[in-house]
């Protein structure tokens, strides 16, 4: 007896489950099996899903502020020494100048010697902004609104990021190194208070180099401002969206957490902390969507437990509430202007 011949329609449905199936299967593997075995040996995979450093904006005209409605502004380049101490690194910065300010100073021409003069002749406090990732400097123009009606700012971009240090391995380390020294010059310009202010990324970058002026120079600035912190970047990944696509995984450990621990993306900020020697206000949104607000109130629970209050300056930790700041927009609260005062 002959077999009955399947319909068309039949055909078609089971031949595209099984493609179906068949796609399904290889997107498995590239995602969950070939994507850690790959990211576990490769440093630069690991590098740049560290810091993602791309430009936001895209083909960024750093020379040109007025056209991101930003002004009072200098743009300049600091030539550094890398940790190697022989390579030369240009961070590319901006000194944003107070707004009670903006018809004191000479703007131009965009060079380093306008910024010292800036900085020797301002009355202001000083402020070192830290930016975060998938950034460059021109991004946290709403940081820098509210911050300027205080201080005057100094934001550049980490090596790696805008047109900062391109020719160095972007690393944890580098970048302390590299802030350590813009720190030790704007020193050599004025006695004015300098704050750190770091956001996202940038509050365990500004921790670490708190503590290694510290250790290394013996030098402790002003205070120090954690927008959207996180304790460790182990405890970040597991903790992110991206991070727990792939913490289920019985390997994860092994070729995603521990190979990043063996390159040194370590930024452990608990520790870290422990070693800052000034006032430390921190700052969460609780609708952050990147770093969960309990990270950064664990963070504070160990500054302010483990850190010597009378010695090493008090800490404060700041909730907002969820009004759509998410990640990054707590400067718009009304409230922040104030608390910089």
């Amino acid at each position: 007896m002959a077999m009955k011949e399947w319909p068309l329609w039949e055909k078609v449905v089971v031949i595209s489950i099984i493609v179906i199936l068949f796609f399904g299967f290889l997107i498995f593997l590239v995602i969950w099996v070939v994507f850690p075995l790959v990211f576990m040996n490769s440093l630069s995979l690991q590098t740049t899903f560290m810091f993602f450093p791309v430009d936001q904006p895209k083909h960024p005209e750093f020379d040109q502020p007025e056209k991101y409605d930003i002004d009072g502004v200098v743009n300049f380049h600091i030539r550094l020494v890398d940790t190697d101490g022989s390579t030369e690194v240009s961070i590319g910065t901006w000194l944003i100048v107070p707004d009670d300010e903006k018809e004191k100073h000479a703007l131009r021409p965009h060079d380093i010697s306008t910024a010292a003069k800036i900085i020797r002749n301002t009355v202001k406090p000083i402020l070192i902004y830290m930016h975060g990732v998938a950034c460059n400097r021109i991004l946290p123009n709403e940081a820098y609104t509210v911050a300027r009606k205080e201080f005057l700012v100094v934001a550049m971009d980490h090596r790696g990021y805008g047109d900062s240090g391109l020719n160095v391995q972007m690393c944890e380390q580098g970048i302390v190194s590299d802030t350590r020294q813009i720190f030790k010059w704007i020193r050599t310009l004025t006695s004015n208070e300098i704050f750190f202010w770091g956001h996202s990324m940038g509050t365990a970058l500004s921790t670490h180099t708190l503590r290694k002026l510290k250790e290394l120079d013996g030098m402790v600035p002003s205070g120090l401002i954690l927008e959207s912190a996180f304790t460790t970047m182990r405890e970040e990944i597991v903790s992110n969206p991206l991070g727990k696509l792939f913490s289920w995984l019985m390997y994860f450990n092994s070729t995603i957490l521990d190979p990043l621990e063996r390159n040194g993306f370590h930024f452990k900020t608990t520790e870290n902390i422990l070693s800052v020697d000034c006032p430390i206000m921190m700052l969460h949104s609780e609708d952050d969507d990147v770093i969960p607000w309990r990270l950064g109130f664990k963070l504070y629970h160990v500054a302010r437990t483990r850190r010597n209050k009378e010695t090493q300056g008090s800490v404060s930790f700041t909730l907002f509430p969820a009004l759509g700041y998410y990640h990054v927009g707590i400067p718009r609260d009304k409230k922040v202007p104030q608390m910089l005062q």
